[in-house]
């Protein structure tokens, strides 16, 4: 059972759990809250940050709160591998890295983090919008999900496809157990790659990047015995 600190609390059900693994799933209306709330972004922010030692949380665009556990070892190396090469990527040709705390409000009402993102240099702009404070209301141009014990493979790429069908441009899905990449276009079928060396960012979305996956994700504990 997961433990949240709410304020105050509602006088709600048991937490129900879906049939992701390592995901509890509580209807927003059990806080008082829907997608249409104004002050939705508000109460998320000051509900994740008075829960911010516990677990991670998203909502989804069918009006649940997402709590899920902590991205524990090795996940959290991997997601640390991948957004070092994304925010050297930002540092040296522009754009905005955004790490896997971040949160991006969807036009479905779902609020997600990936465990990496990219933002255009040409849009960089559009964070300082008034409607993009606190959490932005933008997709951005490029995410990246990992597969971790706590999360599904049907869970990560229904949440990809729902950046791409927003207005994303490249999203991948890495799985460091079957050692599997799936990247995602818009308007194309999904690109299943097996032990691939590298991924490449594409020349119209991430031009002159290239993700070292099999060193730095799949085989990067191979010599720890």
């Amino acid at each position: 059972m997961v433990t949240v600190s709410t304020s105050p609390p509602p006088e709600a059900a048991p937490i129900q759990y879906g049939k992701w693994p390592g995901v509890a799933r509580v209807p927003l209306d059990e806080f008082g809250k829907s997608l249409a709330d104004p002050d939705l972004d508000r109460w998320f922010e000051a509900f994740c940050s008075r829960n911010q030692d516990e677990d991670h949380y998203e909502i989804s665009g069918e009006g649940y709160l997402l709590i899920m556990a902590p991205t524990g070892s090795p996940g959290v190396l991997f997601e640390g591998e991948l957004a070092a090469d994304v925010f050297m990527q930002a540092r040296n040709q522009g754009g905005v890295a955004f790490p896997a705390t971040s949160c991006f409000v969807l036009p479905d009402g779902s609020r997600f983090g990936p465990d990496a993102a990219w933002l255009n240099e040409e849009r960089r702009q559009e964070l300082l919008l008034p409607e993009n404070l606190p959490f932005p209301r933008i997709a951005p141009d490029f995410v990246a999900e990992i597969k971790s014990p706590s999360n599904s493979r049907a869970q990560l790429i229904a949440k990809i496809e729902t950046f791409i069908r927003f207005g994303t441009k490249l999203g991948w899905y890495i799985d460091p157990e079957t050692r599997t990449v799936i990247k995602f276009r818009p308007g194309q079928e999904p690109e299943a790659l097996h032990d691939p060396e590298y991924i490449d960012g594409d020349d119209d979305v991430l031009p002159g990047f290239r993700f070292a996956v099999r060193e730095r994700i799949f085989d990067l504990l191979a010599d720890v015995e």
